[in-house]
C-alpha cells in the first residue's frame, strides 16, 4: 500500500497516523458519552485505537496485518521522549510573574502538600518494592519510584525517564509506569469525583459549591492569566512561531545546562548526569526565557495562549504515542505489582487529603486539597477540574493558589528534578535506602505543613 518508503518519510506518516488517531479518539468520547463523563482525554483514546489497530492487537488476529504499519512503531516509541522537552520547555513561559511573597503566600500549603504526596509516594513504592514486589514477583529495585513518576508525573515524564530506565536494564518498567499513569486518570477523577460527593453530602465538610446555584461545567483553566493581545509592530513572524522559538530557547538553555553538570560530574569522576535525561533542565531554561522577557519588557512577544496550544500538541502527541506502543505482554506479566501499586498509591492520597487537608489549610481546606489529590493522583488538569467541582463559582480562591503552586512544584516533582533523580539515586543506593530517606522528608513535610498553619487556625473565627 505505502510502496518503499525512506526512513524520513516513515518519520512524516508517524505524524499523519498520530493526528488521524487523535480525531478518531476525539469522535469516539463523543459517540460514547460515558467516556467524556470520567474525562477520558482523546489523546488516551487514540493511543488505545493505535495499539488495538496495530501490530501487538490486529496484526497478531490477521496474521501480521494491522491498520497500522509496523514500520511506524518505533517512531512512534521514540517521540515521547523527544516532546517531554517541548511540553517542559514552555511550562513558565508566557506567565506573568508577580511578586514571590504573594505567589508563595498563596501557594505554600498547596506546594506542602503536593510535596507530601509526592515524597509519600517516594517511601510507599521504594518499601513496597524491596519487600514485596522484587522478591515476590520479581520488579525490578528501580521500580522504588514508579509511583511518583506514573501518577503524580504522568505519560510524559514515564516517557523521558524511558532511556533511563532502559540502560539501567529495567525497560519493563516503561510500560508498567505507562499503564499506571494510564490508571491514575481513572482513579484521579472517578476518586475525587466520589470524594467530592461524599463532602457536598457530609454535614461535617464546608464545601463552596453549596453556596453556590452556579452549575458546574468542566473547564479548562489556565494557572496564570494569559498574555493579553499581540504585539502590533512588524516583526514578520507569527504568534506560533515566536512561542516556537521561545521554547526551542528554553529547550536549548536546558541542554547547555545538563552539559555543564555532565562535564562537571566527569571532572569529579562521577558519571552521574550521563544518562540524566533533559525535560527537567528545559523548565529552568524557560523560567530564563521568561525572566529575559520581563526584564526587557518584551512580555508581550510571547503569547501564553500560543505557548498553552503548542504544548498541548506535545502532550497530545506524546500521550497517544506512548499508549500506542504499550507492551500488553509486559503490562499482563505484571498484574498483580500494577494493581498493588494502584491501591497503595489511590489509599494514600485519600489517607493525605482527609487528614492533612484540614490541617495545612486555614480555610476550604476540601476545596484546597482535592486539586492536589487530583495531581497526586492524575495531572494539573484533573487538579484543576475537581477545584471546579467543588468551587464552580472561584469563592475560595483555591484554582489560584493551586495554580501559583506549579512554579514551585513542577520544576521539582510530579516529573521534575527531584523526580528524575530519582531512578540513579535508587541505582546507587537501593530502593531500601531510598524508601527511607523519603519517608524521613514526609514526615519532615507534614511537621512544617502542620506548624505553618498552626497559628492561622488558632485565630478567633477560624
Amino acid at each position: 500500500m505505502f510502496g518503499t518508503l525512506t526512513d524520513a518519510q516513515w518519520v512524516a506518516f508517524a505524524f499523519v497516523f498520530l493526528g488521524m488517531a487523535l480525531i478518531c479518539g476525539m469522535l469516539l468520547r463523543r459517540a460514547v458519552p460515558w467516556l467524556a463523563a470520567v474525562y477520558i482525554p482523546p489523546s488516551v483514546l487514540a493511543g488505545f485505537l493505535i495499539l488495538f489497530a496495530g501490530p501487538q492487537v490486529l496484526g497478531e488476529l490477521t496474521d501480521d496485518w494491522s491498520l497500522v504499519p509496523a514500520q511506524i512503531i518505533p517512531v512512534l516509541s521514540t517521540l515521547p521522549g523527544l516532546l517531554i522537552n517541548v511540553v517542559f520547555g514552555g511550562i513558565m513561559i508566557g506567565k506573568t510573574l508577580p511578586s514571590m511573597r504573594r505567589i508563595w503566600h498563596d501557594a505554600a500549603p498547596h506546594a506542602i502538600l503536593g510535596s507530601v504526596f509526592s515524597f509519600g509516594q517516594f517511601a510507599i513504592g521504594g518499601l513496597t518494592v524491596t519487600f514485596l514486589l522484587t522478591p515476590v514477583f520479581g520488579l525490578p529495585d528501580a521500580a522504588g519510584s514508579i509511583i511518583e513518576m506514573s501518577f503524580a508525573g504522568g505519560h510524559g515524564s514515564i516517557a523521558g525517564m524511558g532511556p533511563l530506565l532502559v540502560d539501567a536494564g529495567a525497560g519493563e518498567l516503561v510500560d508498567v509506569g505507562l499503564g499506571l499513569a494510564t490508571i491514575s486518570m481513572l482513579t484521579g477523577v472517578i476518586g475525587g469525583t466520589v470524594l467530592v460527593n461524599w463532602a457536598v453530602r457530609s454535614p461535617r465538610v464546608d464545601v463552596a459549591r453549596e453556596h453556590t446555584t452556579t452549575r458546574f461545567t468542566a473547564s479548562r483553566l489556565s494557572d496564570v492569566p494569559p498574555n493579553e493581545g499581540d504585539i502590533t509592530d512588524d516583526v514578520a513572524i507569527g504568534s506560533i512561531s515566536r512561542s516556537f522559538g521561545a521554547i526551542a530557547v528554553a529547550i536549548f538553555i536546558g541542554f547547555l545546562i545538563l552539559t555543564a553538570l555532565r562535564a562537571i560530574s566527569n571532572a569529579f569522576g562521577s558519571d552521574l548526569f550521563d544518562r540524566f535525561p533533559l525535560f527537567p533542565f528545559t523548565v529552568i531554561g524557560g523560567f530564563i526565557v521568561q525572566l529575559v522577557l520581563s526584564w526587557t519588557n518584551h512580555e508581550h512577544f510571547v503569547e501564553r495562549r500560543t505557548v498553552n496550544d503548542i504544548t498541548g500538541l506535545s502532550l497530545d502527541l506524546l500521550i497517544a504515542a506512548a499508549v500506542g506502543t504499550l507492551s500488553l505482554s509486559t503490562l499482563g506479566a505484571n498484574i498483580p505489582s500494577i494493581v498493588i501499586l494502584t491501591v497503595l498509591s489511590v489509599a494514600w492520597s485519600v489517607a493525605g487529603l482527609l487528614w492533612l487537608g484540614p490541617r495545612f489549610f486555614t480555610r476550604h481546606w476540601f476545596d484546597r486539597g482535592i486539586a492536589d489529590y487530583g495531581q497526586s493522583q492524575g495531572n494539573v488538569a484533573t487538579g484543576f477540574i475537581l477545584a471546579e467541582m467543588t468551587d464552580p463559582a472561584h469563592t475560595t480562591g483555591a484554582a489560584t493558589g493551586y495554580g501559583y503552586k506549579q512554579l514551585f512544584y513542577e520544576p521539582f516533582l510530579g516529573g521534575g528534578i527531584l523526580t528524575a533523580m530519582s531512578v540513579p539515586l535508587i541505582l546507587g543506593v537501593g530502593s531500601l535506602a531510598f524508601g527511607i530517606a523519603s519517608a524521613a522528608t514526609t514526615v519532615g513535610l507534614i511537621i512544617w505543613g502542620v506548624v505553618r498553619s498552626r497559628p492561622a487556625r488558632l485565630q478567633p473565627g477560624r
